[in-house]
């Protein structure tokens, strides 16, 4: 069942039903009021981002900026075509676009991907849409096919399926909606350009000029609805664990509900703001990088082969995935590329909390390679976190197989 809009959700429900409990406390009625009108704006921006851009299938996921789709629909005055054209605007920011895409790697089966995602990024900045469509379309058919014990992808799911608990993507003009031209059918050989997402016509040979970056952006959108789709399926499944219903639990979540929003707003704030900066050897702030330390203690440890000490480096949830076989697992991942000599070339701090090291690798037999190291400053939940937030430089891709396999010799 898909909801009629966001004020439909489960937790906006809870929230307006815990909204009464909180005007009648003094102290918290000012908090009551600001939660109120972020109910009031995140509902009113669904639905006028629905009534511009739902039948060119788009979808409202939750790691779209509400600051970015305000200025969208402000600025477009209502013209769709105008919309569109700002909203690819924003995800061909492949800074925007890589703060979106962090979240999906705490999904396992989207973690295994992520050299494909990497590959489909890199095809879009080139401007290789053709390429990148075709990949991320893999990506999405082959997750859904392993998310669930149901072992379909996504182009064998009926609209129906794809019902997102307490998400916008659930919303009746979302991820369902937009479903039902990803799987229509084409037999007849089409040259004219499209400008939808046409999985079966794409994939099967049938459509042939899709080549633009409508279509390749709206793989990216596709593929992130997919993932809050993903989400909200454990959370359902979380939802239905749960202890029973209880007034006083459901005041604490809509407290600890406030926080987080007032937390992610100064967030987004953060990032929006966030001017991109490049450190270079013999700079203060190069040498004083806490990603530029931890890359010089990972390439020390790599090249000492002292490897079970690397995972005291390497993202969470690396040690939640592995468990206490991290080590061991590092152990394995490590010992066949040995490391003679490494030079620390540049620190890339590109996003609040997140930043590039780019390092030379010299390998036994003369080897060396150039490669990207992605680090994330995160808390104990693994969420991306950026100063004065309490948080830890982690290493994000960690495989020495992925970093020498995208290295640029």
């Amino acid at each position: 069942m898909s909801y009629q809009s966001a004020r439909d959700l489960p937790s906006f429900r809870e929230a307006e039903q815990a909204l009464a409990l909180l005007r009648l406390v003094p102290s918290k009625r000012a908090e009551a009021r600001a939660l109120k009108q972020r109910m009031q704006r995140l509902e009113a921006l669904v639905e006028a981002f629905y009534d511009l851009l739902s039948d060119k299938h788009w979808i409202f996921h939750d790691y779209l900026s509400l600051t970015v789709v305000e200025t969208v629909l402000a600025e477009s005055a209502q013209d769709a075509e105008r919309a569109e054209a700002m909203l690819i605007n924003h995800y061909r920011d492949s800074q925007q676009l890589s703060m979106m895409l962090l979240p999906l790697r705490k999904l396992p089966a989207m973690r295994r991907r992520q050299p494909l995602i990497d590959k489909a990024m890199e095809d879009y900045v080139a401007g290789r849409y053709y390429a990148c469509v075709h990949v991320l379309l893999s990506v999405m058919d082959g997750f859904v096919n392993e998310f669930e014990t149901v072992r379909r992808g996504l182009h064998a799911r009926e609209p129906e399926e794809l019902h997102a608990w307490n998400s916008v993507v659930g919303h009746h003009r979302g991820l369902a909606h937009a479903h039902k031209t990803f799987t229509k059918g084409r037999t007849a050989t089409q040259e004219e350009p499209v400008y939808e997402l046409y999985r079966n016509g794409i994939v099967h040979g049938s459509i042939l000029n899709y080549d633009n970056v409508i279509v390749a952006t709206k793989a990216w959108n596709r593929l992130l609805a997919v993932a809050d789709w993903a989400f909200a399926r454990e959370k359902e499944q979380q939802h239905e664990a749960a202890a029973p219903f209880s007034w006083a639990a459901l005041a604490g979540q809509v407290t600890d509900f406030v926080s987080f929003v007032v937390e992610q707003g100064k967030i987004n704030r953060i990032n929006e703001q966030w001017p991109s900066r490049e450190y270079l050897p013999g700079n203060e702030d190069f040498d004083s990088h806490p990603a530029r330390e931890g890359s010089e203690r990972l390439l020390t440890l790599w090249m000492r082969r002292n490897y079970g000490s690397i995972s005291d480096l390497i993202t969470q949830d690396a040690h939640a995935k592995h468990g206490k076989a991290v080590r061991s697992e590092i152990r394995r991942a490590y010992q066949d590329y040995p490391l003679t000599a490494f030079d620390i070339l540049s620190v890339a701090h590109d996003m609040p909390a997140a930043c590039t090291v780019v390092a030379r690798l010299h390998r036994v037999g003369g080897a060396s390679a150039t490669v990207s190291l992605r680090w994330i400053r995160e808390d104990a939940n693994a969420h991306p976190k950026p100063e004065p937030w309490p948080g830890e430089w982690r290493l994000c891709t960690w495989e020495p197989w992925h970093l020498i396999a995208r290295s640029t010799g």
